[in-house]
């Protein structure tokens, strides 16, 4: 007869379990763009639940679909919660782009790995090995059984981001100055990085208006009337083509009540 298990005896754990550690893509990102397309088009009506993305986009219901929606959230390519999951302005930026401009699109979305982007800071204009990427995997405390698949897959997302070319085992990665991805391109998922954009005004705050359009009135002793005083009015308004019609409209009103037009 088979002896029974020894009380307190630790067991192991299935293989494929989480390994804990820093989380990283599981799929590149060519991968996650095929999906990120998918996403666009099923919840372009409005968020759908898991129940529906999970096997209508990534082809399962199961862990393997949580992996894939973990990924494109990881690369700003999808936010909300499992009952309302919907893609992001990125991913469906990605979709509309022309081929001209989706390679700024692309580094966007790879920067948007908080991970992925730790080791370009790191390397960037450099000629680096795959098991140098793998040691800094490590560094960035991914699990050591992780850590070559963390490395593969960053430096296939890189070339897919034309941010690397690939020669065998290693990689030369563009300068961070090749790197300029526009304000509004940036990713807005959970865990990400903005690249290059500017915080927003508070929601209802008004932004403040350009330099160039703001006027000045200053009284002096010129010619003019005003309740048998005599009383001047020195007006300067600067205006370009980023002037707010609102205060120019409040500043002519100004000029009205002096009598200066």
């Amino acid at each position: 007869m088979a002896q029974s298990e020894k009380p307190g005896k630790k067991t192991t754990p299935p293989r494929g379990g989480r390994k804990g550690g820093t989380l990283f893509p599981k799929i590149n990102l060519a991968q996650a763009v095929d999906y990120a397309r998918k996403l666009v088009a099923k919840t372009h009506t409005g968020p759908q639940p898991a129940s529906t993305v999970l096997p209508g986009v990534f082809g399962s219901a199961t862990s393997p679909g949580r992996v894939r929606a973990s990924a494109l959230k990881q690369f700003g390519l999808l936010e909300g919660g499992t009952g309302a999951y919907e893609a992001t302005q990125l991913a469906r930026k990605i979709e509309a782009a022309p081929v001209e401009e989706l390679g700024e699109l692309l580094k966007a979305a790879l920067l948007s790995s908080r991970i992925f982007k730790q080791i370009f800071d790191t390397y960037h204009g450099d000629t680096v090995s795959k098991a140098k990427i793998k040691q800094q995997a490590q560094a960035l405390d991914v699990h050591p059984e992780s850590a070559e698949e963390c490395a593969g897959l960053f430096m296939e997302s890189a070339v897919s981001a034309g941010l690397a070319t690939v020669d065998g085992d290693t990689i030369v990665l563009a300068p961070a100055s090749e790197v300029s991805v526009k304000e509004g391109e940036a990713s807005e998922g959970k865990d990400t990085t903005v690249i290059g954009a500017e915080p927003e005004p508070e929601q209802g705050a008004e932004p403040p208006a350009p330099a160039a359009s703001q006027g000045t009135v200053t009284p002096e002793a010129v010619t003019g009337d005003s309740g048998g005083r005599r009383v001047g009015v020195a007006v300067t308004i600067n205006v370009d083509s980023s002037s707010d019609p609102e205060k120019l409209e409040k500043q002519l009103k100004l000029l009205r009540q002096f009598g200066v037009i």
